[in-house]
């Protein structure tokens, strides 16, 4: 009988054990590691991480998981140091720490790599424009490298890799429908008004004067295009975020509405020039104004993206500026 017990107990401990082996995502490592697939390859992570130090730009994807971040570089598209203003409040309540700028967008958004070693991360998610210091940080804590080139267009892609890595992949789905459900609404909102009016999407160059882009699949331009449906004018580029123009490219818009955007959210200079004057929006008055700044740091994120479409609703429900 005592061995019959002795066979039982053993029997279960290596179940036991298997079960263990075989816990995770995309795992190879132990119960508390996972093995996930990176830019990089195949790099080995905590599987509930409690010290994340986000420099990918992710931090808004990372809190809607409710992953628990305590650095991040979700700072200013223009001056790489403040933190935008919506996420302020948040940033505050978490204690989240600034450590650079995600973008490298500006000559201050360089990583603080001192201060990200004096926090003691137990994960480090970065994006291919830190390329050059990815060693360094992997000296620091374990490195992930999330997928994608250098155009931050693909957001959805980035949101759904961290679900992959992180087994919360239903939350990523409910969090994208309830927002394309909330795209759709408002979309809806704008056609009752505007019906099949065209658009165009026009941004002063803040770097380049005396150049614009117009926009389409990046930034506003996938806002307006993409999720609130409305419809592009002749001029506006296909199958690319955007292009640089001057503004004798003004004479091949032929938009019914404006969105156009700059640093101080007026039309400054521009407004002088007959190609602008001539425009079919600007004679009917349907132009919105809004500010670099403040599109830069909305249209890229999850959040962000959220309160921006609110925003430019708005703008065109009201026949205001983007506010």
């Amino acid at each position: 009988m005592k061995k019959i017990i002795v066979f039982v107990l053993c029997f279960a401990l290596v179940l036991s054990l298997v079960a263990c082996s075989t816990t995770g995502n995309d795992t190879q490592g132990s119960n508390d590691t996972i093995v996930v697939k990176d830019m990089k390859g195949e790099v080995t992570i905590p599987a509930d991480p409690q010290r994340i130090v986000d420099v990918a730009g992710l931090t808004e994807e990372l809190l809607i998981l409710n992953m628990n971040v305590i650095a991040s570089a979700n700072t200013s598209m223009f001056d790489g140091v403040s933190v935008p203003e919506h996420l302020r409040q948040l940033f505050s309540e978490k204690d989240i720490e600034v450590v650079g700028n995600y973008s490298g967008a500006s000559s201050t958004g360089d990583l603080n790599l001192e201060k990200i070693a004096e926090l003691k991360p137990d994960l480090i998610i970065m994006n291919i424009r830190h390329d050059k210091v990815y060693e360094q940080l992997k000296s620091i804590a374990p490195t992930v490298m999330i997928d994608d080139d250098i155009s931050y267009v693909n957001w959805r892609g980035r949101f759904q890799q961290l679900g992959t890595w992180f087994n919360k992949e239903a939350d990523v789905e409910k969090w994208l429908a309830d927002y394309d459900a909330n795209a759709a609404e408002l979309a809806a909102k704008i056609h009752e008004v505007v019906g099949n009016e065209t658009f165009a999407v026009i941004e002063a160059n803040s770097v380049n004067f005396g150049s614009y882009y117009v926009y389409r699949t990046g930034g506003a331009g996938e806002l307006i295009y993409d999720e609130l449906k409305l419809i592009p004018s002749a001029g506006v580029p296909d199958g690319v975020w955007g292009e640089v123009v001057d503004a004798e490219y003004f004479s091949l818009i032929d938009a019914d509405h404006i969105f156009f955007f700059s640093d101080d959210g007026t039309i400054g200079d521009t407004g002088n020039l007959a190609a602008w004057q001539n425009l079919k929006a600007v004679q009917a008055g349907n132009v919105y104004y809004g500010n670099n700044e403040t599109q830069y740091n909305l249209a890229y994120t999850a959040m962000g993206k959220a309160l921006y479409l609110e925003k430019l609703t708005n703008a065109v429900l009201n026949h205001g500026n983007v506010e």
